[in-house]
């Protein structure tokens, strides 16, 4: 059967009239989301439903009558047949439809909730004809995947809404057992996954509502706000259901306390908004929460405020969305917090976790280490103040990783992202030290590769464990690339206040003192080319005689001495063979064609064309420039 146009405002008006089903409207809180009243109205009319349900091909159409009038009939035989089928019949009814969802789901999660609906729709109106025999065709499982299909959707702040009036609807027939008068009559009651998929839901509605492209940063930050509140309400609706459920003392009834897991989708909720310390403040209190649960479960404590303290508990992953939460915040607050939290993780002692450890790993301190370098980025558009400071904070982050990798305190060690965070802390600060200190992080880099190449040798000739093994070459792995050896050569190129004393001078004293001190740098440069030319594990690209073509413009004085320099490295550019760069799935443009070095043409391109003529200032040099290279191209070419 074709796939037909589903309305926002009705599913399954077989439901509505025979047994309330979305009556029972969600409450709506003080965090109701913007564009609550615009899915309040949804009703599960399956006769509307089916007016604007989206076809497979993307277009609507509307059955006409006769097609409603087959379609009835149609239902009408299926009925009667469901009626005639033995119990065990129905159970194997019952499970196709679920295997029919769960494919659904991984085929199209678009498209899966619509037809999950429906499909749920004529289970429950088929089962509303058998009153006289168990519910088998509609059980919380299958109300359950229709709560997967939605919360898998990618639908945002809808799939959220639609989800959760299902499990209102489900609260609601436990509540009105008026609806159905058979006594034999079962409902599908909502269980622990139920709550769970919702609060994940609107979790992922936060989520997705923040990062719509279509929304203005205010827009979408207000959304996702109210998003993630919903998320939170919905796991204080659940604890209190819990108490409910502790307080009738049936034992048929499935215990759906909260447990970590349901606290880890409110906290991605709050965790994944950028931009404000509103949400990170919100995750905080969620952790207080756990922390003070877990405190009460030390203390031998079966239950506190009527939760169940045992199953709350918090761990690596807990710290790090709330981590993730303030690094978020892009401000140098929500850094400082961050940092903060670190050395508190670092500080949980085995006993006072109830035995459970919580080591930091090498994701945790990027982290930290990648708010405080975003937090030296900000400043330096604005202002220079206290970026070198801020550089200094993530150094000293990669000088404790060191310190506990040496010490062998953690199962970890600074790798390649490490070294390069804190080297490009320090190129953005563009601060008179940088250079310096880039410089000094990447040699940092080259020590610490051969350091861990001898250590993984070691441990695997005294019999390391399976790990040792597969991590024999993690030393390899900390090699600084081309990319790190560019970063420092343009940390140079870029640096700002070079041969500023802050003391008044005479000019030609300022102009030697001047010149030295851009000397110093340009050897930094040169340096770390040289390092670079030397590599086994890297070699020169376009970037990296870009780079140095630029520090030679910036650096050294304006004369002969210079125009000699930029023209060995161009013939050096254009000698050397172009690195290979990953392919990319993106259509190529007029702009990037022009970008790419032409054939035969080495690691020049036309940015590096374009440097070459500003640290050339005689037309004639680069005239004769362009025409060694363009000779160079044609013989190569031909060979």
């Amino acid at each position: 059967m074709a796939l037909r146009s589903i309305s926002r405002r009705h599913l399954l008006r077989h439901l509505s009239s025979a047994s309330g089903i979305g009556s029972a409207a969600p409450p709506q809180s003080s965090g109701c989301s913007l564009r609550a009243k615009q899915f309040s109205t949804i009703t599960f009319d399956m006769n509307e439903l089916r007016s604007e349900q989206p076809t497979t091909s993307g277009s609507s159409t509307v059955p006409s009558a006769s097609e409603n009038a087959a379609e009835t009939s149609a239902a009408n035989i299926a009925k009667a047949r469901s009626a005639s089928l033995p119990p065990k019949k129905l159970h194997h009814k019952a499970v196709e439809a679920q295997y029919e969802i769960q494919k659904w789901i991984s085929s199209n999660p678009k498209i899966a909730p619509y037809k999950a609906e429906e499909k749920l729709s004529q289970l429950w109106a088929e089962q509303l004809e058998l009153k006289s025999e168990p519910n088998v065709l509609v059980t919380t499982d299958t109300v359950n995947l229709v709560l997967q299909a939605w919360t898998h959707s990618n639908s945002g702040e809808m799939g959220a809404w639609r989800a959760e009036r299902l499990l209102f609807w489900m609260e609601g027939l436990a509540e009105d057992k008026s609806a159905v008068d058979e006594d034999s009559f079962v409902y599908p009651i909502p269980d622990y996954r139920s709550y769970a998929l919702v609060i994940e839901a609107w979790s992922r509605a936060a989520v997705y509502e923040t990062s719509r492209a279509s929304n203005s940063n205010e827009e979408a930050m207000k959304v996702g706000f109210e998003c993630a509140r919903r998320c939170e309400d919905l796991l204080m609706h659940m604890q209190k259901m819990h108490e409910v459920r502790i307080d009738s003392q049936e034992a048929s009834l499935e215990d759906i306390q909260p447990d970590t897991h349901v606290f880890h989708h409110v906290l991605n909720a709050w965790g994944n908004i950028r931009g404000t310390k509103a949400t990170a403040m919100r995750a905080t209190r969620i952790l207080d929460l756990m922390q003070e649960l877990h405190h009460y479960q030390s203390m031998g404590a079966d239950t506190w405020q009527g939760v169940g303290v045992s199953k709350v508990q918090p761990n690596l992953v807990t710290y790090k969305t709330l981590l993730r939460a303030w690094a978020n915040t892009g401000t140098a607050d929500g850094a400082d917090q961050a940092e903060m939290i670190l050395r508190h993780l670092l500080s949980i002692s085995k006993a006072g976790n109830v035995g459970v450890e919580i080591h930091p790993d090498e994701e945790c301190f990027h982290i930290v280490m990648k708010a405080h370098a975003d937090s030296v980025h900000k400043r330096r558009k604005g202002s220079s103040e206290n970026a070198a400071d801020r550089a200094r904070q993530v150094v000293a982050l990669l000088d404790w990783m060191e310190l506990m990798a040496s010490r062998r305190a953690l199962k970890m060690r600074p790798n390649r992202e490490t070294y390069r965070i804190a080297m490009s802390a320090w190129a953005w600060s563009r601060d008179i030290d940088a250079p310096k200190e880039a410089e000094a992080i990447l040699f940092r880099m080259i020590s610490a590769s051969q350091l861990n190449s001898v250590e993984d040798a070691v441990d695997l000739i005294l019999g390391g464990s399976k790990t040792s093994k597969k991590n024999v070459t993690s030393g390899t792995s900390v090699y600084p690339e081309t990319r790190d050896f560019n970063t420092v050569i343009n940390c140079c190129a870029f640096a700002r206040g070079v041969g500023e004393t802050g003391t008044e001078l005479d000019d030609a004293e300022a102009l030697l003192h001047l010149q030295q001190a851009k000397k110093k740098v340009f050897a930094i440069a040169e340096s770390v080319f040289d390092s670079l030319l030397q590599s086994d594990h890297a070699k020169p690209d376009v970037d990296t005689f870009l780079g140095m073509i630029r520090a030679c413009q910036s650096l050294l004085p304006n004369n002969e001495d210079r125009d000699a320099k930029v023209m060995e490295l161009f013939r050096l550019a254009y000698q050397s063979s172009p690195t290979e760069r990953p392919l990319s799935h993106k259509p190529v443009t007029t702009s990037s064609e022009r970008l790419q070095a032409p054939k035969g043409g080495g690691c020049v391109n036309a940015n590096v064309l374009r440097q070459l003529r500003l640290a050339l200032p005689s037309t004639e040099e680069y005239i004769r420039a362009r025409e060694e290279f363009e000779e160079f191209r044609r013989q190569n070419t031909k060979s």
